[in-house]
């Protein structure tokens, strides 16, 4: 079974593969994550998509955690996630046709 990404999943492109795995994996590594694809079992074959990854450590935090460090961490958490949605926002414009 293939490994989900710990943030989300992208829908891979019909077209252009290659050069949306390369817009998504440039811009999240501008914030520290992973985008790895895989493709994915289905009744008429298999399909790609793309995995996005937290930034190592990023993943696991505790939100119910009030200690100092933490509360940092889920503060950068914040800011990763509106950075994400950014990059999604700007994938889903340049590849929506291929979609």
């Amino acid at each position: 079974m293939p490994r989900l990404g710990t943030y989300t999943t992208f829908d891979c492109p019909t077209d252009k593969i290659d050069e949306a795995f390369k817009f998504l994996s440039n811009a999240f590594d501008d914030i520290e994550g992973n985008v790895h694809k895989v493709f994915n079992p289905h009744d008429f074959g298999s399909y790609p998509s793309f995995e996005i990854d937290y930034p190592l450590h990023l993943n696991n935090l505790d939100e119910d955690d009030e200690t100092f460090d933490n509360l940092r961490l889920l503060e950068e958490l914040d800011d990763w996630h509106t950075k994400a949605n950014e990059i999604q926002e700007k994938y889903n414009k340049q590849f929506a046709d291929y979609l």
